[in-house]
């Protein structure tokens, strides 16, 4: 169950589960007593080209010693390659590495979200690397490719909404959202590559955040104090088809304003207008949502639990329910005075008419949440897994529990 894969992932650091299935089907003979050095361990990279293709490169490092590349393909099933490889295309060698990358775009037939496993195998004069002989070597280097690609916006910027300057139990455990919300999107981004194949797109890398849009550049507080619909727009901007903004609540509550209880901890996930009135949306909501709460359980930073909503049935939002000690975590859309999202980020994706959400994966004001994220990396680590998770299950790369 997922909470069996929760514990052993507290117990240990994020793994990228870029599995390879060992079916295998080829019409070529191959001499099974061929020596597995004559495999070239290419690792192509996969990234979106457009809503129906799919773009594969790979180094020219081994072109002196290849003469062909086979760009092989195949289906998956909860993000794990499976069935019988396809030969999409032959490319020549120049017969000179050093050069230009060799690439290949595949073309799909269709703009739905698609998910393959892709590996290249190589010829020249003597050996065939289709053959069933080299099929384990081969699929060592297969990796995942969508046509699929995600907005990832790290909340805030440089030190934003930090207990350095607190006293007492207060000041324990030092924390910044800004930076925290950095390393949840950096984790993010690897694990939807590695292990589902989905590509992304962040806001920002570094403690600064500077984006252009429609000619003007926006700075770090212009981004964070007003234009933050900048931040939303940048998903279609960027050719993304999802928009998530990574985030720790915080309360109204003013006593012990950084000391608050475990009780008060439970998963958020704001939902913009979009993402509300889609299936999909919901589906990823409530399953960022679920696996969440089930880690923070598991994890001993979170006693409450979460309750799944449905398409255009959000929970409302509320301070008093933000600020309580007996709520469970939900899916809420949250509309400002003129209808439109409250959010400026999301009212930016909105706009665009991409699905967009922020996750509030915990209180930063509770003392244990801090004691977490400052003890390992294991905390953002396991955040970034769950909404890699959440994320691959809404475009159906994901089908069943993960055990």
């Amino acid at each position: 169950m997922v909470q069996d894969m929760i514990k052993q992932k507290i117990a240990g650091s994020l793994l990228a589960l870029c599995v390879v299935a060992s079916l295998f089907n080829s019409t070529y003979t191959v001499s099974a007593s061929e020596p597995a050095e004559s495999v070239h361990a290419i690792v192509p990279k996969t990234s979106k080209a457009s809503s129906k293709s799919i773009k594969l490169s790979w180094t020219s490092a081994d072109d002196a010693s290849v003469k062909y590349y086979y760009v092989m393909r195949r289906g998956t099933k909860d993000s794990k390659g499976t069935g019988t490889w396809k030969t999409l295309t032959k490319i020549k060698s120049d017969g000179k590495a050093g050069g230009p990358a060799n690439t290949y775009t595949d073309k799909l037939k269709s703009s739905a979200p698609q998910q393959f496993e892709y590996k290249i195998c190589t010829a020249d004069a003597a050996v065939d690397t289709r053959g069933q002989a080299y099929r384990d070597e081969t699929d060592k280097y297969a990796v995942l490719g969508t046509n699929i690609k995600v907005c990832i916006d790290p909340g805030h910027y440089g030190t934003r909404n930090n207990n350095y300057d607190q006293k007492g139990k207060n000041g324990e455990h030092p924390y910044s959202e800004a930076q925290f919300a950095l390393k949840i999107g950096k984790a993010l981004q690897e694990e939807l590559k590695h292990t589902y194949g989905i590509d992304s797109y962040m806001t920002r890398t570094t403690s600064r955040i500077s984006l252009t849009y429609n000619g003007k550049t926006y700075t770090n507080e212009k981004l964070d104090q007003g234009n933050i619909s900048v931040r939303g727009y940048m998903a279609k901007t960027k050719e993304c088809d999802f928009f998530i903004s990574l985030h720790t609540n915080a309360t109204g509550r003013k006593k012990n304003p950084w000391n608050q209880p475990k009780s008060l901890n439970k998963v958020y996930i704001f939902v913009n207008s979009t993402a509300h009135n889609s299936s999909r949306g919901i589906k990823i909501a409530n399953s960022i949502g679920a696996e969440l709460t089930a880690y923070n359980q598991a994890s001993g930073i979170q006693s409450a639990g979460f309750e799944a909503r449905s398409r255009k049935k959000a929970a409302g939002f509320t301070n008093l329910k933000n600020d309580s000690y007996n709520e469970n975590g939900t899916v809420i859309y949250r509309k400002g005075s003129s209808g439109s999202d409250y959010y400026g980020v999301l009212r930016g994706a909105s706009a665009k008419g991409v699905e967009g959400m922020i996750v509030e994966h915990a209180y930063h004001v509770t003392g244990i949440m801090r004691e977490k994220a400052d003890a390992s990396s294991d905390l953002y680590q396991n955040w970034a897994a769950c909404d890699a998770y959440g994320i691959a299950k809404g475009f159906g790369f994901i089908t069943s529990r993960r055990s």
